[in-house]
């Protein structure tokens, strides 16, 4: 039962992040939604039914961490779950010798502090707080099915990053009671992905046939956030419609 819980999702005013939130919402959750842009927060905020509470929250501004996480859960009073779900995509096509070739400092440490160093210094706060409040919580990072294939660029890069830290922070604090784990999605139905309401939701580059949902990224979500999957320890689960088997 999720009923009770207080939860922050990042990047959730729109895709994956919005849907999260709002299946969590649905199930009796307070949650505290975080984005750049406070107008947009709120808006999404409002199609939520249920206590959702927008929160400006950069978080490749890392250093924010530790304020971030204590304003969420004063915001709440408490915080047991935690799902790192904001991410961007490089500036470049990585899968192009030339652009790949022509990567700045600047283009790879952007994609980086976004979409890893994020999740290792929000797990760090987010820990940090649950330990010191005796809170037997939960951790979700989103991740994506690049950390399953041959690293080119900075996407890849972090993703595959993202994965070995939920690995490995999943492992090590088990035996405090803190579940971390992971979602990997690969083509979804978003925004994101050049994708709009109305489009076709079919891509001939996916065995399954369309593009995931991200009502189907949210419903996993809900499985690996539950008591059910308790003994689920580091894992990383690919939704891709077998995408990523070659």
């Amino acid at each position: 039962m999720l009923r009770g819980n207080k939860a922050i999702v990042t990047g959730a005013s729109r895709g994956i992040g919005f849907a999260i939130a709002k299946e969590l919402a649905k199930k009796g959750c307070s949650v505290v939604i975080t984005g750049r842009n406070i107008k947009t927060l709120q808006e999404s905020a409002k199609k939520i039914e249920g206590n959702v509470i927008p929160m400006i929250w950069d978080v490749s501004q890392i250093e924010m961490a530790d304020s971030k996480i204590n304003e969420a859960a004063a915001l709440m009073g408490g915080l047991d779950i935690v799902v790192n779900n904001a991410g961007i995509f490089a500036q470049r096509n990585e899968w192009d010798k030339k652009t790949l070739l022509e990567t700045t400092a600047n283009e790879w440490e952007n994609v980086m502090k976004t979409n890893t160093s994020a999740i290792f210094f929000t797990m760090q706060s987010a820990v940090k707080y649950m330990l010191n409040n005796n809170i037997k919580g939960n951790i979700l990072n989103i991740t994506s099915v690049a950390s399953c294939e041959p690293v080119y660029g900075a996407y890849g890069a972090s993703k595959t990053a993202a994965t070995g830290l939920t690995r490995g922070w999943g492992r090590m604090f088990a035996n405090d009671g803190i579940t971390i784990n992971g979602i990997a999605p690969g083509p979804v139905a978003t925004e994101m992905n050049n994708w709009h309401e109305g489009d076709a939701i079919e891509h001939e580059d996916i065995p399954y046939g369309r593009f995931a949902t991200v009502d189907e990224i949210a419903g996993l979500a809900m499985y690996l956030l539950s008591e059910e999957a308790k003994m689920t320890c580091g894992e990383t689960v690919v939704l891709d419609g077998g995408y990523s088997i070659r």
